[in-house]
């Protein structure tokens, strides 16, 4: 069995406020402290994998702290899917399988390149992520996530993990019990 998890990372170096944000509107969480100008929300319902969800926490932490959030989804190790929001608003999105539960693979998979990079601050990028979103090497949706990260410069510590497995004490390299807010 393979990954199964969602997480944001909010282009951030307050964990503080966003931890507030997300205890404001209700919402269980970890927040971990900030790397490179970013924290990592692993947020309890929207580990559900539910579209919605997941565009409304988004929206709401984009919204509220004034900057780009990217939602990122591993289905099985089979699909990697992210949304971009900024300032509140859903600006791009990319599914590596868009037509996995139909069967086919015909489907537009998404995700522009060159705005995730520009969004995230890192236009040099463009190529290499590029490589990333429309290649086929990547056999697990986790490496087409950690190749992500490492081409943007965000948190590896995103990678692998979702609400469920920090509520277990599944912690990855790197991130300790100290450096994650609970937020309830």
């Amino acid at each position: 069995m393979g990954n199964f998890y969602v997480n944001f990372t909010v282009k951030s170096s307050d964990s503080d406020d966003v931890a507030d944000t997300l205890e404001q509107a209700g919402r269980s969480a970890f927040v971990t402290r900030p790397q490179a100008g970013y924290v990592v929300v692993f947020e309890e319902q929207t580990d559900s994998q539910d579209a919605n969800e997941i565009e409304e926490v988004g929206v709401m932490l984009s919204k509220q702290q004034k900057c780009p959030v990217l939602a990122i989804l591993n289905h099985d190790d089979d699909i990697l899917a992210y949304w971009l929001f900024d300032r509140g608003q859903l600006i791009d999105s990319y599914n590596s399988a868009p037509d996995y539960f139909e069967g086919s693979m015909e489907g537009d998979r998404g995700g522009d390149a060159e705005l995730l990079c520009k969004t995230l601050g890192k236009p040099d990028a463009v190529q290499s992520v590029r490589e990333i979103l429309e290649g086929e090497d990547a056999p697990f949706a986790f490496m087409r996530h950690g190749a992500l990260c490492d081409a943007l410069n965000l948190p590896e510590w995103a990678v692998g993990v979702g609400y469920r497995y920090l509520e277990e004490g599944d912690l990855p390299d790197g991130l300790s019990e100290e450096n994650l807010r609970r937020v309830q």
